[in-house]
């Protein structure tokens, strides 16, 4: 299947405009700046490598693109061809110099990456996050800037929910975004950290990861003898502020009924001047 492409493109890119202000010229290695927008955290050392003695043996076909700001260049596009010439300790590198405004370095250097596949889900949903606040546009906005449906873009944002160790193990591969998604599903930081050990240890396919969601709950019961432990820690907790015997019953779907127990009229009425709150 033909993968879709997003937005205008690598090509258009770095495409000669009509503008009269775009220029292809050498530059030297060391004047350029990284990316201050770069999306991509992760460079890996072998890739770097590899393409080092690609360039190294065939020079480099794609010229990297740039802009000046401040007397100093920095990089659109071509991050890892600049970082590949620094391993060769190349004292130049082909250029082209273009005028962007920040919020068109965030979008290209995004769009660039994404087309490549060379960000993890969690850099796309990162670089999204800082598009958005930089720009001021909405979803809908930047996601037709980006080539998105909107549904996609808002999937990849949802991921910025997750707790940090499963942020991390998407960056590292342990899990993709497909296995990420389905742990959104579950209440709780700690019960999406549990499930997610338990795909990593068992290294579950996507489709085995969402049925583990689905029957966590009713798993858990099982193990704990049929007590959901973050139940009895909010039966506790609701026992202890009432002072009387609290039963909470709650079903998958979010619904449930709260059970409060009174031995007297007494107590009854101290109850109902806590819930109602009366003095």
């Amino acid at each position: 299947m033909k993968r879709k492409v997003l937005g205008k493109g690598i090509a258009a890119i770095i495409a000669n405009e009509p503008t009269g202000r775009n220029k292809l010229i050498d530059i030297d290695v060391d004047s350029i700046r990284p990316n201050p927008y770069q999306p991509r955290k992760v460079f890996q050392k072998n890739a770097l490598t590899q393409l080092a003695d690609s360039m190294k043996k065939e020079g480099i076909i794609q010229p990297i693109v740039v802009y000046k700001k401040d007397e100093c260049y920095f990089l659109v596009v071509g991050e890892r061809r600049w970082r590949a010439a620094q391993l060769l300790k190349w004292d130049k590198i082909p250029a082209l110099v273009k005028e962007f405004s920040d919020n068109e370095v965030m979008a290209k250097a995004l769009v660039e990456n994404i087309q490549r596949e060379e960000l993890n889900a969690i850099e796309i949903a990162e670089g999204i996050e800082a598009l958005i606040s930089q720009s001021g546009q909405g979803q809908q906005q930047v996601a037709d800037r980006l080539g998105m449906n909107r549904s996609t873009l808002a999937n990849f944002l949802r991921l910025l929910k997750l707790p940090g160790q499963v942020k991390v193990a998407v960056i590292q591969g342990k899990i993709d975004q497909g296995h990420a998604r389905a742990l959104l599903a579950l209440r709780s930081e700690q019960d999406i950290l549990t499930a997610a050990s338990r795909i990593i240890h068992k290294e579950l396919s996507v489709r085995q990861a969402e049925n583990l969601v689905r029957k966590f709950y009713d798993t858990r019961r099982r193990e704990t003898g049929g007590l959901d432990p973050d139940i009895v820690k909010m039966e506790n907790k609701l026992t202890h502020c009432l002072a009387t015997k609290v039963k909470l019953h709650y079903t998958r779907d979010g619904k449930g009924k709260l059970e409060v127990f009174f031995g007297s009229l007494a107590e009854f009425e101290r109850l109902y001047a806590i819930l109602s709150k009366e003095k």
